[in-house]
């Protein structure tokens, strides 16, 4: 496995612009009736078992089988996001869509624990009294990030009264722009920095012992993984500055982003769900306000893909200190 700094633009699917899209429509993929009559058959023959105790062998129709290799192939080859709209939440309660979710899921690869919970289906929800006030328990906006595994998927349950504006952006198309308007900047984000992850602020180890790589290049593909908060946090707890240039780097990062022509910006309603990889997208949401009638719930899947995308090692480093936070918790409630 070879390392380098891609010193060519990304001619690929997957660095897609909003400008070259269109719009959200560009990215949905509409089921069809006879999808829907397949998770109505799989929603029967599973009933017995709880949503999220539901194997891919469980979970196989021709209809579904058929959709699933689809959207698996656009996430890992193609634009690496699909919206998925189809689903009619008056028809389904909020049981059925989970069930129907986290099946979907293990077509696409296998669900990560999300906190010192184990939880393999995160509720992304206003929660204030988490210990650890994680961003998607909060009604705060969300800067453009990624998550901690390669594929990633929000499903809406309900929606908050205001707010809560989804975005995707490719982070193909930053690293073609940095490399266009500012190629000085890429070996700091090739290098990387060390992270603070806030699940493990409680626990032994609450910075990664390694630095991670914001872009890497593996064979010729080139993968991302920000965030630049936990970069800020972790250089602020072991007393140090950001080395080189990689405070400058990560701010002009973060302004391509933020750019109209580059952002994909949409409202996930009810029923919808969206899958992407999160090595070649980024996502954000605005600041939302629930009222009593409207409690804003999405849930969210972290999926691991066995033999998937070619990527830097020190990527598991984010993922890792999950598992280790869960583990030692989980030892903790044990004596």
């Amino acid at each position: 496995m070879s390392t380098d700094i891609r010193r060519t633009p990304i001619e690929h699917p997957g660095a897609w612009t909003s400008a070259a899209l269109g719009g959200v429509e560009a990215i949905t993929r509409r089921l069809t009736a006879d999808e829907i009559a397949g998770f109505d058959a799989l929603l029967a023959a599973t009933r017995h078992l709880p949503p999220q105790g539901v194997s891919r062998e469980q979970f196989r129709h021709p209809a579904i089988d058929r959709l699933l290799t689809e959207l698996r192939d656009e996430i890992m080859n193609g634009r690496g996001v699909v919206r998925v709209v189809g689903l009619d939440p008056t028809r389904y309660s909020p049981e059925d869509l989970e069930r129907i979710y986290f099946g979907i899921g293990t077509h696409l690869g296998v669900a990560a624990v999300q906190s010192r919970n184990g939880d393999l289906l995160g509720r992304v929800e206003q929660d204030d009294t988490d210990p650890v006030s994680r961003g998607y328990r909060s009604a705060s906006e969300l800067v453009m990030h990624t998550d901690s595994y390669e594929v990633v998927g929000l499903l809406c349950v309900r929606q908050a009264a205001r707010g809560g504006q989804s975005a995707l952006v490719s982070s193909l198309a930053i690293h073609n722009e940095i490399l266009r308007l500012r190629p000085d900047l890429l070996p700091s984000l090739y290098e990387g920095f060390h992270m603070a992850i806030p699940e493990a602020r409680l626990s032994d180890k609450p910075i990664t012992d390694e630095k991670i790589p914001v872009y890497s290049d593996v064979d010729g593909t080139v993968s991302c993984m920000y965030a630049a908060s936990f970069m800020r946090t972790a250089a602020e707890q072991m007393g140090m500055p950001l080395p080189g240039r990689l405070a400058e780097a990560l701010a002009f990062f973060s302004e391509q982003a933020e750019r109209d022509d580059l952002a994909l910006r949409f409202m996930l309603e009810p029923g919808e769900m969206i899958l992407w990889h999160n090595f070649t997208n980024l996502h954000s949401r605005t600041e939302f306000e629930n009222d009593a009638t409207h409690k804003r719930l999405l849930l969210r899947l972290w999926l691991k893909v066995p033999d998937g995308r070619r990527f830097a090692p020190e990527f598991h480093a984010r993922g890792g200190a999950y598992d280790r936070v869960y583990e030692q918790y989980r030892n903790q409630g044990s004596h």
